[in-house]
């Protein structure tokens, strides 16, 4: 099959571009094709003068000599002066790209894209892109895609990659059923796939958005329908007898629950004495105390002789429950042992712990994807608890389950979603909701304020550190884009040094090794870092109780959801905690300005959600996710409401028809169900 073949088939990609693209994890043909863009750019047309500062344009001028490039504290700068063709005279800022000396032809003409900003009664371009004037209104024509880069990856390159692989792949079969694609009026893979890549519109991206994130739903409840009809009313073997270790250890601890964690526990204690083996998702806004409900649990669980499982997405999120989870025994002095069970371990630690595990000395066991490796063998395992559940796939989450004999399954959510669409996206599993927060957590405090303001932002965060306090600072992008405007951590890090070198700052984002990311969080936890600047990878759940503040830059980029999520890293303490939000578009995009404004009104997360559906409602094309709730690639259940009920609707009616997936027209559909969760099947 040629989607399996490496990327050097393509004309122009050799040994070491194929390397650049494998850190990206695209290894093949098939992967090239599903690097989706992560979002589109939208080029304006050029204009003589620019209007207003603080706003994106582009300008034509020329350049009437030479740029000059100069070192400051380490950090390269190249200047020079565009020559609008209103006679206006306008300073150009470069930092760290001295090779830009080398583009300059002088007195040609030329566009420059970027922020206007005034310095002085000045006005000034700092990092802009700089087109030929022909290419640039080529560019105003139609959407650009713009794809997530690395080092040694420039847009162009991927764009020209793409561009091969889908010459050299398509035609394609289409997984998805003719019948389906014409009711739902959905285009065909091979459509889909070049219009995602290389629109001439909007409808076009929305059109294979639409198409992509319906096959993703199907695929998502078909999978979830299998599995149900295989695990159907299974019998509950286990007893419980005893609960004296719970009511002792609930009574003692130095908080009361809440109303929504009693009500959680409740629920999951009376499954674990029902007739038949459950399922439950436990939704929980950020700081609702999930893990405290998780963790009593899992004592029960113990002191009726079971083990229970506790996955973690991350190293740094198993080790903080882990930490917590023997501070919980050492405190109430419990007869039970806990094991971590993680990818970075010792070879004899891991050793000792699985055979801990298999002989049933240990209780409790908390770990990463490593918990369901070929090589754990548990004594009775009885409880399954995933946490962060939308980062493991339906996949990971059955092997997990496989691991021990019908065990109980428990899924912890913090992303709440608005309850008509969870009785969808969940539907066969039981929900338990915790609305309320722990009596002692204060309000975050949130702020808008615009680019201009930044400097009062970081005097904020100076006078925070300067109390002991520890802060965030969110940036969209990992490093500088020639396609993207928006704060990228690299250069961010660079600025802010620079501005503040008596702070210790440090760098987190996607792009670093698991164990650098797991060194820098271990830092910050344990205060070696006071400000820590980082792109949205930064934990969910993780516990840094001594930051304060959280300063998101661009944050009418993201969405209402992702905002709650990102604020939630603060206020995990009793000090209060301020977010502050910064619209790079200065008030002037309204649905974003309605955004920001939501989220500083409300903290209720599933009020949040309720309005992050409303005010995006289904034609917000923004480009891709390739991430969010239930593990998916590029679907979004808020954007796309209505498909997803017409996906689970199509899926249940398909296992009715057809119980096994065994007629032909819906083969390809099992095969996908049964692989990784990818969208396209290619072993046939």
């Amino acid at each position: 099959m040629r989607e399996s073949d490496p990327l050097t088939v393509i004309s122009g990609i050799g040994p070491k571009t194929e390397a650049y693209f494998k850190s990206l994890g695209v290894c093949s043909l098939l992967d090239m094709l599903l690097f989706f863009p992560r979002t589109y750019k939208k080029y304006p047309l050029p204009k003589d003068h620019p209007e207003d500062e603080g706003e994106y344009c582009a300008v034509t001028g020329s350049f009437e000599r030479r740029p000059v490039t100069r070192r400051f504290r380490g950090l390269t700068i190249t200047t020079d002066r565009l020559y609008s063709e209103s006679g206006d005279e306008i300073e150009v800022i470069w930092y760290r790209m001295p090779y830009i000396e080398k583009s300059i032809k002088l007195y040609n003409k030329y566009v420059v894209y970027g922020m206007v900003s005034n310095h002085s009664g000045h006005l000034r371009f700092e990092q802009p892109s700089l087109f030929d004037t022909e290419k640039y209104y080529t560019m105003t024509k139609r959407p650009a895609p713009v794809y997530h880069l690395t080092k040694g990856l420039s847009n162009n390159t991927v764009s020209k990659a793409v561009d091969g692989a889908l010459s050299i792949c398509l035609p394609l079969k289409d997984p998805i059923p003719g019948y389906l694609l014409n009711k739902n009026q959905l285009p065909d893979i091979n459509r889909s796939l070049i219009n995602i890549h290389k629109p001439d519109s909007d409808i076009d991206i929305e059109n294979s958005v639409r198409r992509f994130s319906y096959q993703e739903f199907l695929i998502y409840f078909l999978t979830e329908e299998l599995q149900r009809s295989e695990n159907k009313d299974v019998r509950n073997k286990f007893l419980f007898k005893n609960d004296s270790c719970l009511r002792s250890v609930t009574g003692s601890l130095p908080f009361e629950l809440t109303g929504g964690q009693k009500k959680a526990l409740s629920d999951i204690i009376e499954d674990m004495n029902g007739l038949f083996v459950t399922e439950r998702l436990i939704q929980g806004d950020v700081g609702s105390g999930k893990t405290a409900v998780a963790f009593l649990s899992m004592i029960y669980a113990a002191e009726n002789h079971y083990q229970s499982a506790l996955m973690a997405p991350t190293e740094v999120l198993c080790d903080q429950h882990f930490e917590k989870m023997i501070k919980l025994i050492s405190e109430n002095n419990l007869p039970f042992r806990a094991v971590c069970l993680k990818g970075g371990m010792k070879q004899s630690d891991r050793k000792d712990a699985l055979n801990k595990i298999k002989s049933g000395e240990a209780d409790f066991i908390i770990g990463t994807h490593a918990l369901i490796s070929d090589n754990v063998t548990y004594h009775n395992l009885c409880l399954v608890i995933t946490d962060e559940q939308h980062r493991f796939g339906v996949r990971q989450r059955a092997v997990l389950m496989e691991k021990g004999e019908f065990p109980f399954s428990v899924i912890m959510s913090a992303t709440p979603i608005p309850r008509t669409l969870s009785l969808i996206l969940y539907k066969g599993m039981n929900v338990s909701e915790i609305r309320d927060v722990p009596k002692s957590r204060k309000k975050i405090l949130t702020a808008i304020l615009k680019s201009s303001e930044r400097n009062k932002a970081w005097k904020f965060i100076s006078n925070e550190v300067a109390k002991g306090h520890q802060a965030y600072i969110i940036c969209p992008f990992i490093e500088e884009s020639e396609t993207m405007d928006g704060e990228n951590v690299t250069d961010y890090m660079d600025l802010y040094q620079k501005n503040f070198p008596e702070i210790k700052s440090g760098m987190l984002h996607g792009r670093m090794s698991l164990d650098k990311k797991n060194d820098i969080m271990k830092k910050f936890k344990e205060h070696e870092i006071d400000v820590l600047i980082s792109t949205t990878v930064v934990e969910v759940g993780v516990d840094v109780a001594n930051a304060t503040v959280i300063l998101i830059e661009n944050a009418d980029r993201f969405g209402l959801t992702q905002l709650h999520q990102l604020r939630g890293r603060v206020g995990r303490g009793d000090q209060q905690s301020f977010c502050i939000l910064m619209d790079s578009s200065n008030g002037k995009n309204q649905n974003a300005s309605k955004r920001l404004s939501a989220l500083q009104e409300s903290r209720d997360g599933f009020e949040v959600a309720e309005k992050d559906l409303i005010l995006r409602g289904p034609g917000d094309i923004n480009g891709t996710r390739q991430s969010g709730e239930a593990g998916f690639f590029i679907a979004d259940s808020m954007r796309n409401p209505e498909l997803l009920k017409e996906a689970a609707d199509d899926a249940a009616n398909i296992i009715k028809d057809d119980p096994m997936l065994c007629k032909d027209e819906n083969k390809y559909l099992r095969k996908i169900c049964e692989s990784k969760d990818r969208l396209i099947y290619t072993n046939l």
